[in-house]
């Protein structure tokens, strides 16, 4: 239950996010333990709130009896909150012993749904209501490694300054997709094109890209087919099947429909490309898309896991110029 807990606050763990979400290698499933060991001092820290620490005013009994979604929700004695209205939806947080969720109320009352709500803007709507409330964010103590070992997992969003293979130049060498104008700061953003953290981060850099600011070198890799049958080898040869110039452009065709393109015969060298990149992103130790690799103004590669929330900060701290 401690577990589930701390998935929903990562989600919602604003600044730059050491436990950004991203898609898991499969390489990266295998290496996780079956049961969680106790957290260490730099793993998140989350403490189930009580009662009196909610801000919140409880659902009245007549309001809950209004509404058969509320009835569902708290039918096996979860206390229920409300959030108030938000773009037309009422959020309920809803907690039991050491578990909570969000959930959105539909209008009528009769339906739930339980996320993250995030505005037209990327901006994560669910953590600003329940930053309040305390043990809903984690904290996190982390001192990067000085000397990382040769392939072991790293925490999301970690950076490596003196990485046994240098990731910058590991990429420039695999085969990617420019996004951006020459002269902007370049970020390498390793995708799997059906990853959705992936294609929300690039949704989320686009204004960063248009106004000259980021120059994205899409590396294209295949690492859900366990989770989508499949479908993201062929998305993967799809994009390297493009001019590099219009490879983002071709991601997003491929998003929108969820396959590669059908009708686009893959280019011929597309498949050795992917294995090219496959074999990079081995080496430089991904354990999740989207991966982020940049050098700073000192000249120092770094790599991170998942986008952060404050991409404002991350420009601050060395990705953008």
């Amino acid at each position: 239950m401690r577990h589930a807990l701390a998935t929903l606050a990562v989600a919602l763990l604003p600044g730059i996010a050491y436990a950004a979400p991203a898609c898991p290698t499969p390489e990266a499933i295998e290496r996780a333990p079956v049961q969680p060991p106790p957290p260490a001092p730099h793993e998140p820290v989350v403490a189930a709130p009580t009662p009196d620490q909610i801000p919140y005013r409880r659902f009245t009994a007549a309001e809950v009896a209004r509404s058969s979604a509320l009835q569902r929700l708290g039918s096996q004695g979860a206390q229920l909150y409300s959030l108030g209205q938000t773009h037309g939806l009422a959020g309920v947080f809803a907690m039991a012993g050491t578990q909570f969720r969000v959930f959105y109320l539909a209008p009528d009352g009769q339906a739930e749904i339980q996320g993250v709500m995030w505005d037209d803007t990327g901006h994560n709507v669910t953590r600003d209501q329940v930053a309040p409330i305390a043990g809903t964010i984690p904290t996190i103590h982390w001192t990067p490694r000085s000397q990382p070992g040769p392939q072991g997992p790293t925490p999301a969003g970690s950076t490596a300054t003196q990485p046994a293979v240098d990731p910058v130049a590991r990429l420039a060498a695999a085969n990617y997709g420019l996004e951006g104008p020459d002269g902007a700061r370049r970020v390498y953003m390793v995708v799997d094109p059906l990853c959705p953290y992936s294609t929300r981060a690039m949704s989320r850099l686009q204004p960063f890209v248009t106004s000259g600011r980021l120059q994205l070198a899409i590396v294209p890799i295949a690492i859900n087919d366990y989770e989508n049958h499949g479908a993201s080898t062929p998305a993967a040869i799809d994009m390297l099947s493009a001019d590099p110039g219009q490879m983002g452009t071709v991601w997003r065709e491929i998003s929108a429909q969820g396959h590669a393109r059908p009708g686009h015969v893959p280019a011929p060298t597309a498949a050795a490309q992917l294995h090219i990149n496959m074999d990079a992103e081995r080496a430089i130790g991904v354990t999740g898309t989207p991966t982020f690799v940049w050098r700073d103004k000192s000249g120092q590669s770094h790599m991170a896991a998942g986008l952060p929330e404050d991409i404002d900060g991350w420009f601050r701290a060395g990705a953008g110029p």
